[in-house]
């Protein structure tokens, strides 16, 4: 296993692109001197090809989150996916994540990685490019369809670290209500009860699982008073909504920014919340996730 480390204007990251151009490290020189890690990281060389791993963050394309039963109906023609998830009877997170990347380029500070997948049901290029620079992390996913026309998402899935006393800061209009499988079943307005958005302790929601919609502005501030850290995440272009999952050890939380709902390929009744891009042959979809940290510090309500 190959790990390639980027480091610049006080952030140090590894990347995998033998394994699903996983970030298997992300850490920030605080002005005291410590280096903190961001998101969770692991030692590469237990690493199983085809297997999870306790990495950082990983890309999911051409879908992320769930797919009920892995099937789904497009232009009246019926298709199965792998189901990856046995015990939830769904394909979940793509195709991309334990795939070889080739490195398009490297320089200072940023590397660009290419998935070509030639699926029964999806053929895709997906391009990662990562950039280090004063301004923080960015990570671009961006798939091309390289087959017929179908529906297709993109998503992020970065593993943030927690100590006691984190919270979360963000703003959205509505959020998912979700079945034992965690499909959705319908969205109800955040301002109708407590949510993390208004700042609840992570210690208190353990096995958190939610989605959010009108995500806006796409900013979530995760606060770290003990490690005195402040994190701020954003979404861009097509990353308009948001998936949050807190780890039942509380030591994590995903702060995930998606382009669509889970199961968006089974819930037209729901696409209002966000739904999948339909891309002819050769067309785009595009998102960036932008991650910088700041020694902790007082932060407005909206955690700006």
């Amino acid at each position: 296993m190959s790990r390639i480390t980027l480091a610049a204007h006080g952030y140090e990251l590894a990347v995998n692109p033998d394994y699903g151009a996983n970030l298997t490290a992300l850490s920030w020189r605080h002005p005291d001197g410590r280096l903190i890690d961001i998101l969770r990281g692991c030692d590469d060389t237990a690493l199983i090809p085809g297997e999870p791993s306790p990495v950082g963050c990983f890309p999911m394309a051409p879908f992320a989150n769930r797919i009920d039963g892995g099937s789904f109906s497009y232009a009246s023609h019926d298709y199965a996916l792998p189901i990856n998830r046995p015990q939830e009877r769904c394909a979940i997170h793509g195709f991309s994540r334990f795939a070889a990347f080739e490195i398009l380029s490297r320089g200072e500070g940023a590397i660009s990685l290419l998935h070509r997948q030639r699926g029964e049901v999806f053929a895709y290029d997906l391009v990662q490019d990562i950039i280090v620079d004063a301004r923080g992390v960015a990570v671009r996913l961006a798939i091309t369809n390289r087959g017929a026309a179908m529906p297709f998402g993109v998503g992020l899935h970065p593993y943030f670290r927690l100590e006691a006393g984190a919270r979360l800061r963000f703003s959205a209009a509505h959020r998912s209500e979700s079945d034992d499988r965690y499909l959705p079943l319908r969205f109800i307005p955040v301002q109708t009860a407590p949510d993390l958005g208004a700042g609840l302790a992570l210690v208190d929601v353990a096995g958190f699982d939610a989605h959010y919609s009108s995500w806006e502005p796409r900013l979530v501030a995760l606060e770290r008073p003990s490690a005195g850290l402040s994190i701020k995440l954003r979404g861009e272009e097509a990353f308009s909504n948001l998936h949050l999952y807190v780890g039942p050890d509380r030591d994590f939380v995903c702060i995930e920014p998606v382009s669509h709902i889970p199961d968006a390929h089974n819930r037209s009744d729901l696409a209002q919340h966000g739904k999948l891009a339909v891309l002819g042959h050769g067309e785009v979809l595009a998102g960036t996730m932008r991650i910088s940290a700041s020694a902790m510090n007082g932060l407005n309500a909206d955690g700006r």
